[in-house]
């Protein structure tokens, strides 16, 4: 009977163990780069555009993302470099990072005013564009949704600084050279 005992003991923690591994090697294995389009992406001072991202995960723990925005209301366009810090892994189907992101832009800003005019004797409403070219610092909030082995759902959104904003703004009464920088972005891509 103790003979008995003990081989089905044995049996069963065995059975257990390569069970743990056969599990193990069902879990899905996503790719390391994820390569994304944003069809919407909303950036501080009324740029609004469309987005490309590519990410390499470089350790379970952290990723590599580069993206670019292209302005379609205004002649802008913005890159920046992120690291994705994914505190739980990146293996999953729904991951959280947050993410530094350090970003350049540049462009032009349109908008109008009224401007006094004295040869009329009134104010004009007129159109002024400004060039305007920013570098800061943004601290992204990222979710990842993997919908499919390969298919990929993001969401991300930022509040920062630009530590230098060549932008003149007449009515801000500052001289400033900081300036908030936020975005907002939904992104749908392709991982492998």
């Amino acid at each position: 009977m103790k003979k008995f005992l003990f081989m089905s003991c044995l049996m069963a923690s065995l059975m257990q163990v390569s069970a743990q591994k056969s599990l193990r090697k069902t879990e899905p294995q996503f790719g390391k780069n994820i390569i994304a389009f944003a069809p919407v992406q909303l950036m501080s001072n009324n740029h609004v555009g469309v987005g490309l991202s590519y990410e390499r995960i470089m350790t379970p723990y952290i990723g590599l993302r580069l993206p670019v925005m292209f302005g379609i209301n205004s002649e802008y366009i913005n890159v920046g470099i992120e690291a994705k810090l994914y505190p739980t892994r990146n293996n999953g189907a729904v991951k959280y990072a947050i993410a530094p992101m350090l970003m350049f832009g540049t462009g032009k800003r349109t908008r109008t005013e009224y401007l006094y005019n004295p040869a009329l004797g009134y104010s004009e409403l007129i159109t002024i564009e400004t060039p305007r070219t920013h570098v800061g610092f943004l601290l992204n909030q990222s979710f990842n949704f993997t919908i499919m082995k390969n298919f990929y759902i993001g969401i991300d959104g930022g509040l920062g600084m630009n530590y230098y904003d060549s932008e003149v703004t007449n009515n801000s009464g500052s001289n400033a050279k900081i300036s908030v920088a936020a975005q907002l972005h939904f992104s749908l891509g392709y991982r492998f």
